[in-house]
């Protein structure tokens, strides 16, 4: 009875850890440009719609976030692909004040689907 115990703590942790979206991507599999995890178990989601683009002169990646559009240097993306087809931010958002429209980004990676060829 203590080894069942034992093995049903083991494997609820192990759920617990898991960070897999509705469509079966695994967040954890993927790494930030330094080769740390590119999130968390609650930092990763997928973006409603995407742009990659050129702001001032620089490449950013515009992400629609529950209803807000964000937008992040493109260094933050990885080289690996999303398998869900869809782009991602990993990091944090934060609201000033609470309440504001206004979100202000706290990258860690964003992964994006494979370019069409």
């Amino acid at each position: 009875m203590k080894r069942f115990t034992v093995a049903l703590a083991m494997l609820l942790s192990a759920a617990a850890v898991a960070h897999v979206n509705d469509r079966g991507m695994d967040y954890r599999l993927f790494k930030d440009r330094f080769g740390q995890s590119c999130c968390g178990v609650e930092d990763c989601r997928p973006a409603s719609d995407f742009l990659e683009t050129v702001v001032d002169g620089e490449p950013v990646v515009r992400l629609l976030i529950d209803g807000v559009w964000i937008t992040v240097e493109h260094s933050y993306v990885i080289a690996d692909h999303a398998t869900d087809g869809r782009a991602h931010f990993c990091g944090r958002l934060h609201r000033p004040g609470g309440t504001s429209p206004e979100v202000k980004a706290e990258p860690i990676c964003v992964i994006l689907p494979p370019h069409d060829t």
